[in-house]
């Protein structure tokens, strides 16, 4: 029967060809069995670009190790970018974060960080680290930050924030209270005496060159670092030491947002005396319902070394894991990516107050559960929220607006599932979302979209399915233009390998977004049992030249990608077609294929049309 159809195609030429419906899949191996990372068939593809514990990075002299080279550290986390205006032709400047803490002679002990440059290749979507020397001499694609001839140690480094000036910081998540506990039994920072500020490199604030402080209150800041040298600058001891995930820097150059990964989390703001001068300022927690929003802090060592036991006893709005932030329009994004299990009716906890975001959260939730809106007031939801009735497995997103110092809960997580037992992957839900970490935005055209990452907190709840044994972190985007939008909106574009947590999404350059994938199952696919950072490209394809998201369609469907392209088109499944120029004339005719190749075509506009009549125009550039 297929001979006979494609003889009546041949025979009939071009009939009304339609409007090209542009598709892109979405739907990710429902099998749950990828062991490496997970793209949708698409037009996007990716690329590793830095593999932990495998590629090789130039070290300082550090501790008694002379300067040379070792493997990189795993964990990566945040991904800094910094552009290359120059003519050179590169993309500019990564520097990837490593969320994890050990001892280490040559490049430190604690956590760590990693520059590297990249370049996109001539005719390709391709990347290439290129080969760099810095102004201390160190040569090589890959180099170690340098911290401890710096600043002193660093500490689990985890999300971080660039700002317009091009000025970068990474945040020292790793909360701790004691020398005990930094240094591991030997395993993590072996450096257990006081440290002294300012003797390496002057702290740069008023007062503290030459103060003398336990090891372990020299961590836990976001701590500024200059990419291109890939040597760390100072500790913002200013800004206060908490258990910061990450920061928005706003174009003013002098305010700056602060979220902290705790439960209790903080919200911060710090505003410079002076543009791009952060060493002067004043230091304020937000507090919801204060009649000017925020509670200014003492510029003391002592009150912003304990800040959020501080802030809290003060009054401040409490969060359940504030984690990344990015700006959009004028509004700050910060996602809070929640906890199974939370009380705040203990302790110093008794004088903050629960966020407006907890108390919609549990709001939204009364009402999925019960199917009636919550009957009390938000006061009476928030005694809920503290007295621990609120599981927040999901998480969510929220938004914040700088110019009323309003917060609301912008996408809440789910959908929800009352039974703690997964749904089985026949029946798991194709739409799902938790616990969000990892966020940034993407301009495509006139269109702008939200990145979303997740980390998920567990399991069950339907954040995997039931019959699942490794979690696995999705990576989303979300149309900024949606009025109200919720999780089903969300659209997912890559998914980490088993085990790992997907984040660090950061746009390197138009049609260019890096990512990383960190502590991966070991028994995953080489090079996806290490933590790595990989390039996903292709983007221009998976939109229409106006930025509007290419729609999701069955595999009955009839498309086309790339489009416009220059060497081939892929079809999005395997058929027989001819290709017809614009005045209807049949120029090729294919067989059981999914690639064709154009590049013998004159540029210019050109149908496609299947078996079944349907017809697709596609752009040869």
């Amino acid at each position: 029967m297929k001979k006979k159809i494609y003889s009546l195609l041949i025979a009939g030429g071009l009939a009304s060809p339609s409007v090209a419906q542009f598709a892109f899949p979405v739907n990710i191996d429902t099998a749950w069995s990828v062991k490496t990372i997970w793209m949708p068939k698409s037009p996007l593809k990716s690329q590793t670009i830095f593999v932990g514990g495998q590629d090789i990075v130039q070290t300082t002299a550090t501790y008694t190790s002379p300067a040379g080279s070792t493997v990189a550290k795993q964990w990566h986390d945040y991904i800094g970018f910094i552009k290359d205006n120059s003519t050179s032709g590169d993309l500019g400047w990564a520097v990837v974060n490593h969320e994890m803490v050990s001892a280490d002679p040559k490049i430190g002990d604690g956590g760590g960080m990693t520059m590297f440059k990249l370049r996109k290749n001539t005719n390709s979507d391709t990347l290439s680290v290129i080969n760099q020397t810095l102004p201390d001499g160190r040569s090589g694609k890959f180099f170690n930050v340098d911290f401890v001839n710096t600043v002193g140690e660093t500490g689990m480094n985890c999300g971080g924030m660039t700002s317009a000036a091009g000025r970068m910081w990474t945040a020292e998540e790793w909360m701790q209270t004691s020398n005990a506990g930094i240094n591991q039994a030997g395993t993590g920072m072996k450096d257990t005496s006081n440290f002294v500020i300012g003797v390496t490199t002057p702290a740069g604030f008023p007062g503290l060159n030459g103060k003398s402080i336990k090891r372990f209150q020299n961590l836990n800041y976001m701590v500024e670092i200059n990419p291109l040298t890939a040597k760390a600058v100072r500790k913002q001891y200013n800004w206060g030491r908490a258990g910061w995930e990450g920061g928005v820097a706003m174009a003013d150059n002098k305010t700056v947002y602060l979220f902290e990964d705790g439960a209790p989390g903080i919200l911060g703001k710090f505003v410079a005396t002076n543009a791009n001068d952060y060493t002067s300022g004043q230091m304020y927690v937000y507090k919801h319902d204060a009649p000017t929003f925020w509670i200014p802090i003492e510029n003391n060592f002592d009150t912003l070394a304990i800040l959020n036991k501080v802030a809290v006893r003060r009054g401040a709005s409490m969060f359940n894991r504030l984690e990344w932030g990015a700006q959009s329009n004028g509004k700050i994004y910060i996602t809070e990516t929640g906890r199974d299990v939370q009380a705040y009716n203990t302790g110093n906890n008794v004088n903050g107050k629960i966020s407006p975001t907890l108390v919609q959260g549990y709001k939204t939730r009364y009402f999925i559960r019960n199917s009636v809106v919550f009957p009390g007031t938000d006061a009476a939801a928030a005694d809920s929220v503290r007295a621990g009735k609120f599981n927040d497995y999901y998480g969510r997103v929220n938004e914040f607006d700088p110019a009323t110092n309003i917060i609301r809960s912008y996408i809440e997580g789910g959908p929800f599932s009352a039974s703690a037992s997964s749904q089985s992957v026949a029946t798991y839900p194709s739409i799902h979302f938790s616990n969000p970490d990892g966020l940034d935005f993407m301009t495509i055209g006139t269109k702008t979209y939200m990145i979303i990452q997740e980390d998920l907190n567990g399991m069950t709840y339907n954040r995997m399915p039931g019959n699942v044994t490794k979690i696995t972190c999705e990576s989303y985007l979300l149309d900024m233009s949606i009025a109200n939008p919720t999780y089903t909106n969300l659209v997912r574009f890559s998914a980490c390998s088993p085990g790992a947590e997907i984040t660090g999404a950061t746009m390197a350059g138009n049609n260019v977004m890096l990512l990383n994938v960190q502590h991966p199952d070991l028994a995953n696919t080489f090079p996806y049992n290490n933590s790595l950072t990989y390039a996903i490209t292709g983007f221009n394809n998976m939109f229409t030249s106006n930025g509007e998201l290419i729609k999701d369609v069955t595999s009955e469907s009839f498309n086309v990608f790339p489009n416009p392209t220059s060497r081939e088109i892929n079809l999005n499944k395997e058929m027989d077609a001819a290709i017809y120029n614009v005045s209807g004339q049949r120029l090729k005719v294919v067989r059981d294929t999914k690639t064709i190749n154009v590049s013998d075509l004159t540029p210019g506009i050109y149908f496609i049309q299947n078996t079944e009549g349907k017809t697709v125009k596609f752009i040869v550039e």
